[in-house]
């Protein structure tokens, strides 16, 4: 195994790994952690250059030492494969998030999920439920439409994000940067320089801009509103009060609807919360999921 395949922030050595589910090659990163609990599964959002490891690296410490963690890259993100989603999005990833778990023997785990991952972490927490520990999500948006508003994700300012991105000259870090911190940090100044740099380099992978110029690469819409009753497992959702991607009335929604939820709102904070407030996300969430580790 080469230095290539080797990641590492504060102290911790993470792993590049693969896994083939139905044909789909995934890649994740592996922290190693004590093997007498049950693993945390880490998914990513769903903005350019996402990757597992990208929007959780900060957590990597702090889990890793009660946990072995796993941070996925869905298919069309990182060093997956890039390959056109076939039928409605979040039920799609779902199956294979699923299948990655079967891939690596993993009989129960956490799941920790930003946005975009939350949302199919509720596809399988409503079809697969037992295979579920706990569930902690951050902006996710499993739903079509908010309660009080419509969800600015389905807007038409949404539609410009990729195009913004990668249209005129082209993807570069500083266009990165500037994506970050309008839509993902509520405090532009935590925008740090190994975030921007590894989204970016995601971002520009060849496969992948082949892939966003094949018409409904992303898959169909899922609208999973009538599902989220079917959610029984313990679950703790995550908002930032500034996330620019939908209202403090998405997550009461799904508090209202989860059989065993509870949210925490962070002031000072948007979308990424988990990278702009690491040490109150990480406290957080860790004494969650250890109040369901048997």
């Amino acid at each position: 195994m080469s230095e290539q395949d080797k990641l590492y922030v504060d102290g911790v050595e993470g792993t590049s790994r693969f896994v083939s589910v139905d044909g789909v090659r995934l890649h994740y990163v592996e922290v190693d952690g004590p093997d007498d609990a049950p693993p945390v599964i880490f998914t990513h959002g769903g903005g350019p250059g996402s990757t597992g490891w990208s929007n959780f690296r900060l957590s990597a410490k702090a889990f890793s030492a009660r946990h072995r963690c796993h941070f996925l890259d869905f298919a069309q993100y990182g060093k997956s494969d890039m390959v056109v989603v076939d039928g409605p999005v979040f039920t799609w990833h779902a199956k294979k998030l699923l299948g990655f778990m079967d891939g690596l023997g993993i009989a129960k785990a956490h799941l920790v999920n930003q946005s975009f991952g939350g949302c199919v972490a509720t596809a399988l927490a409503a079809a697969h439920g037992e295979r579920i520990t706990s569930l902690t999500m951050i902006g996710s948006q499993p739903v079509g439409h908010g309660v009080i508003a419509p969800l600015p994700l389905t807007t038409k300012h949404a539609r410009d994000i990729f195009p913004a991105y990668f249209g005129g000259d082209g993807p570069s870090p500083e266009k990165m940067r500037a994506l970050i911190a309008r839509l993902e940090f509520h405090d532009d100044s935590k925008v740090d320089a190994e975030n921007v740099r590894l989204r970016h380099e995601a971002s520009i992978n060849p496969a992948y801009l082949e892939l966003i110029r094949t018409p409904g690469f992303f898959g169909q819409p899922d609208d999973l509103t009538a599902l989220l009753q079917r959610v029984a497992v313990p679950t703790m959702i995550f908002w930032g009060l500034h996330d620019w991607f939908g209202g403090i009335d998405v997550p009461m929604m799904m508090l209202n609807r989860f059989a065993d939820a509870r949210l925490h709102v962070i002031g000072n904070a948007a979308h990424h919360l988990q990278t702009e407030c690491p040490a109150e996300f990480n406290a957080a969430a860790l004494a969650f999921i250890e109040g369901y580790t048997a």
